[in-house]
């Protein structure tokens, strides 16, 4: 029976650290996916303020369509379309706080979207459309830096867990 628990108690302890290397590079697959979304966000957002010159709360409730994006969209364009909210900066920087609570997008990839605080919603077209140039080129990059990066990082996540949870069996047998 001792030697029963503990096979049973080496199997649950490796299996606890093949799930975590697992849930980490889940983790990182969906951070990716955002930030696809979020570039293509940024670029239906360009369109809709280059050629249909849509008012940024109408444009932000058509884009609001994927999860977790919709329910960051959706709520800066009612604060913006409610006449008792404040500047435009105010709000974005408070929707870009919620968005970093509800998705996995590193603070990095954030950052550029704060820079568009100052610059959308102005009345100079061409500085709006450039600021979002900006933002997708630094989105896209950290897309890329990602991608290069996933692979190793998947073998080092997966090699230290087991080996965290190998020393782990050691010690408890």
């Amino acid at each position: 029976m001792g030697l029963f628990c503990k096979l049973l108690g080496g199997v649950c302890v490796m299996g606890a650290a093949g799930y975590f290397a697992l849930s980490l590079n889940q983790t990182m697959e969906k951070r990716k996916q955002e930030l696809r979304k979020l570039y293509s966000i940024l670029l239906q957002l360009k369109s809709e303020i280059q050629y249909m010159y849509t008012p940024l709360p109408d444009s932000f409730a058509k884009l609001a369509k994927d999860e977790p994006f919709q329910s960051w969209l959706v709520r800066i364009s009612q604060q913006l379309s409610d006449k008792k909210a404040f500047s435009f900066s105010d709000v974005w920087q408070e929707g870009l706080v919620y968005l970093s609570k509800i998705s996995t997008l590193e603070p990095e990839d954030i950052e550029p979207l704060r820079e568009l605080s100052d610059k959308l919603g102005a009345g100079d077209i061409d500085a709006q459309l450039k600021a979002i140039d900006y933002a997708l080129l630094h989105i896209e990059g950290n897309r890329m830096t990602l991608e290069q990066e996933m692979g190793q990082k998947k073998k080092v996540t997966v090699t230290l867990s087991l080996f965290c949870g190998a020393m782990t069996l050691l010690l408890l047998l």
